[in-house]
């Protein structure tokens, strides 16, 4: 965090000064809380000779510190606690699941390998057991918390639809004639593809700190 010339402290966490030892305006350099910390302006020259001058810098940086307290305040109360224990098994189930597919689809395209597609298929319609177990546990534990904040919403449900269409056709593979199956293959391929880079994206979206 940048130094603030002629500083003022106004509260906890809150002063005022300048940027430069010359500036020409006010900034408010506010601590949130433990782990935020920010310096913004707030549009108000800097005037040494008018007496009112300072008087309004600390109107608007506590004005600004305020809202900002509301709303990390607001964001901190929509944040989603989930149990690492939660998080590793259906992070290690799923990635395993997923890898198993890829590599079922690789030896595909290779023909008949000394370990084939046979054992890798089997391999892979196991670890769909202990993913919908962790799936399971998860849900419970996320949705209803992760339900309020709308713009992670969206997100969340296109990949509970995707894990969802997976999941279905991965059983219908085994129940369907020859035609259908290799359509649901195909579909059943591509959508897992891209499953993980999706659940990146949902994770790393900033609606929830």
């Amino acid at each position: 965090m940048p130094k603030l010339y002629k500083a003022i402290k106004l509260s906890k966490g809150l002063k005022i000064g300048l940027r430069e030892p010359e500036g020409e305006e006010w900034f408010a350099d506010m601590t949130l809380n433990t782990n935020k910390r920010t310096c913004r302006k707030i549009n108000v020259p800097f005037l040494p000779k008018d007496k009112k001058n300072m008087s309004l810098a600390e109107e608007k940086a506590v004005e600004l510190f305020n809202f900002l307290q509301e709303k990390d305040e607001k964001e901190r109360s929509y944040k989603i606690y989930v149990p690492s224990w939660q998080t590793k098994f259906f992070t290690s189930s799923l990635l395993l699941l997923w890898l198993t597919g890829i590599l079922w689809i690789f030896l595909g395209f290779l023909g008949d390998a000394p370990f084939g597609q046979t054992q890798i298929l089997i391999l892979h319609g196991s670890m769909i057991i202990p993913t919908l177990v962790s799936l399971g546990v998860l849900i419970v534990s996320h949705l209803p918390e992760g339900w309020e904040p709308t713009k992670k919403r969206k997100s969340g449900l296109l990949l509970s639809f995707i894990l969802f269409f997976l999941v279905v056709s991965g059983f219908l593979l085994f129940y369907t004639n020859t035609f259908i199956s290799e359509q649901i293959s195909y579909s059943h391929s591509a959508i897992g593809l891209v499953l993980i880079p999706l659940i990146f994206w949902h994770y790393k979206k900033k609606a929830v700190t």
